[in-house]
Formats: structure tokens, sequence, C-alpha cells
């Protein structure tokens, strides 16, 4: 009999409150100051040295200094800080925003565009 009048005084309780649901499709997501989202890179500063590879300890970054592709697979990433710490041109960042759910692996292939000499 107890249990009864415990589950009645919690449903009349939130009966009484207002919802606890986000209006996530109305509202936009609210990101914080802590949010890890995803690992971004700035293309343009970017100097392909590759020390964010060596420095990933699940090896998820790839760097190809010949075809200038930087790539980072976002199902093997951990989001450690590890690539972020080391880059030496500070290119690399986390974004405060998630990936949008997939089917299929995420793999993010970033080209490097040519360093232009200035005269």
């Amino acid at each position: 009999m107890f249990d009864i009048l415990q589950m009645f005084k919690t449903i009349i309780k939130s009966m009484c409150k207002k919802s606890a649901c986000k209006m996530y499709p109305v509202q936009p997501a609210t990101f914080y100051a802590n949010t890890k989202g995803h690992i971004a890179i700035d293309e343009a500063r970017c100097i392909l040295c590759s020390m964010c590879a060596r420095k990933c300890p699940t090896g998820a970054i790839q760097v190809d200094r010949k075809a200038r592709t930087w790539q980072i697979d976002y199902g093997k990433c951990i989001l450690c800080n590890n690539c972020i710490d080391s880059c030496p041109p500070k290119c690399l960042s986390i974004a405060r925003q998630y990936a949008a759910p997939t089917k299929q692996r995420a793999v993010f292939v970033a080209t490097i565009p040519e360093k232009t000499k200035p005269q």
C-alpha cells in the first residue's frame, strides 16, 4: 500500500512541475565552455608537420605530405587533446558542436593549400 501512495505522490509532483524535456528541434542546443564536440583544423595555418599524427594514441590522424591531405577518423578519436597540445602552428582546436549521427564511419579529409612565398 505504501508503494502505491509513493507512486501517486511522484505522479502528482511531476504533473505540477515544469517539463524537464528540452525543446531541441525548436530551440538550438546550448554548448557550454567545456563541451567537446570534434577536432577541427584551420587548413591555412597547417604546415603538414605530422606532429599531431605522431602524438595521437589511437592513430586517428593521418597526414600525407605528398597529397597535401590531413585526415581524422572521428570513430577512433577519443578527444584527448594530445594533437592540439603538440601542434606547433596551433591550427587544431576542438569545435563546440557535435557531428551529425551517421551510419558510416566518419572520416574528415582536409586538403592543405600550397604556401605561397611573398615576393
